[in-house]
């Protein structure tokens, strides 16, 4: 009897140790600073147009309440992004493996809140009321992490 007790207190014990072991996340985060004097918010592309962004960059901080604002603001293909406002002198995120997903170059493009606010998103696209920011990984993996 004292076998088949220990044959079912060893998978329980295994089985409890394995949950303990630390699981290795392989996501990277890449941290960029808006250095600007504008409030923006920027959108990130594998691709030279802004209509192929398909990845919002978030602020690394909880952004000001979003009733304080007059307006929605509705941007790529109707996506609601008032809690994606990057700050002047504020740091932002990107997930690290999007940023160079089996490519060396990625695309942001900077709306300013401004403009966001006072245009529809044809009218920003059409009159080109954005500014486009060419991220690009060196031999060593380096990229400029600063935006101006």
């Amino acid at each position: 009897m004292s076998k088949i007790n220990l044959f079912v207190c060893i998978p329980i014990v295994i089985c409890s140790l394995s949950s303990c072991i630390p699981i290795c996340d392989s996501r990277t985060i890449a941290i960029f600073t808006n250095r600007t004097n504008d409030t923006l918010f920027i959108g990130a592309s594998h691709y030279d147009t802004i209509d192929s962004v398909d990845c919002l960059l978030q602020p690394t901080y909880l952004p000001i309440d979003s009733d304080l604002y007059p307006s929605k603001v509705t941007l790529w293909n109707g996506i609601d992004v008032q809690g994606d406002i990057v700050y002047p002198d504020s740091l932002f995120t990107i997930d690290g493996n999007y940023l160079f997903n089996n490519t060396d170059t990625c695309y942001f493009f900077l709306i300013r809140w401004k403009d966001a606010k006072n245009h529809l998103w044809d009218e920003i696209r059409m009159k080109k009321l954005y500014r486009r920011k060419i991220v690009v990984r060196d031999c060593n993996g380096k990229f400029d992490q600063t935006i101006q």
